[in-house]
């Protein structure tokens, strides 16, 4: 079988800011916040606008810093955090959640102290985290609990500042410049996981005697949980604070469904059907992917159904923050007579 794997390889970094662009925000505080009761906080209301570069692809709706475009979150999303004063120790994260259309954070600050900001996106079911200080300058992140496999592209907080100018990787000093109960947090991310991304067609000649339609595709490795630990240094030269990220995979195999479809999704000849996928780098060697679909002929009718193709997937050589693409064809094993059901499953092959 002729492979055929394009890679390319992009120092990825996400910008997420948080600015308060939406004129409407303060009128519907009513709403979103609620009110403190003993020692419980406050939420408090961060609008973002996010910046990306790299495999985190979105529609441009503002002018982005150079080599950035916007990004928005798709879904509800929760951020891990640990904000904390200057010389104080109580690592307790906390959390900043986006439900779909604004950003709440469950923490309270004082106006104009100094805090450290350190966390990481998305809070996943399943996730925790912790954090420890070794130095005024320096932090160990650990998230435990990340599936092998996954749909979130799981990201580290670089870079915090109150405001956009300055903003730069390696510093991770912030304030609440004002009593507003409105945080503008300006934050960079850094991705921790590779990522695939698959390229689906089928063969022009298959395609006029059959109809495939995608119903689910699941991606495994030989592993059920990872942990990662995160060594962070503060520096004022732009350079990444990440010096080390240690991952341990751990447990039986386990699957993650990539995509899913009861209907099914009809596969092109033409134009391909893209599914991504991101993983943990040191499982590059080690994923299988499982495609379940039906098999209709040219008139509409189903023949086949629930029919599965299996592939070992070849060392994707992947590193954190790293895509490599496949191009995946659909080949059939059977020469069709139009009238006879299929003999064989088709097979899909990586290129």
């Amino acid at each position: 079988m002729r492979e055929r794997i394009h890679r390319y390889y992009q120092t990825v970094l996400l910008l997420i800011m948080a600015a308060g662009i939406l004129a409407a925000c303060s009128s519907d505080s009513s709403e979103t916040q609620a009110t403190s009761t003993g020692n419980a906080p406050k939420d408090h209301v961060v609008h973002l606008v996010s910046y990306a570069s790299g495999y985190m692809e979105a529609a441009t709706t503002r002018s982005a810093p150079s080599g950035y475009s916007d990004y928005l979150p798709d879904k509800a999303v929760v951020m891990g955090v640990y904000v904390l004063p200057e010389n104080y120790n109580a690592l307790e994260e906390q959390l900043i959640k986006y439900d779909g259309a604004k950003w709440h954070a469950t923490f309270s600050v004082d106006k104009n102290k100094n805090y450290a900001v350190y966390g990481y996106l998305p809070k996943a079911a399943g996730m925790s985290s912790s954090l420890t200080k070794s130095a005024p300058d320096a932090a160990t992140l650990t998230l435990t609990g990340m599936k092998p496999v996954t749909t979130d592209d799981i990201c580290i907080i670089t870079g915090v500042k109150e405001s956009e100018t300055g903003l730069k990787e390696g510093g991770f000093s912030w304030r609440q410049a004002s009593d507003s109960d409105d945080y503008y947090i300006y934050m960079l991310l850094n991705h921790l996981y590779a990522s695939v991304r698959f390229s689906m067609k089928v063969y022009t000649e298959y395609a006029q005697l059959r109809t495939i339609k995608l119903k689910r595709m699941t991606l495994s490795t030989g592993k059920e949980s990872v942990k990662a630990t995160i060594s962070l240094t503060h520096n004022t030269t732009g350079a990444t604070p990440i010096t080390n990220v240690a991952y341990e995979a751990t447990g039986s195999s386990s699957e993650a469904a990539i995509f899913s479809d009861d209907e099914g999704m009809a596969l092109s000849s033409t134009t391909p059907t893209v599914i991504n996928a991101c993983f943990a780098p040191t499982l590059s060697g080690n994923l299988t992917l499982v495609c379940s679909y039906d098999v209709y002929d040219r008139k509409g009718y189903l023949i086949r159904q629930n029919c599965t193709a299996t592939n070992q997937i070849p060392n994707l050589e992947a590193s954190r923050g790293q895509r490599v693409q496949l191009n995946l064809t659909v080949n059939p094993t059977y020469l069709y007579v139009l009238s006879d059901p299929d003999l064989d499953n088709p097979t899909i092959k990586v290129e």
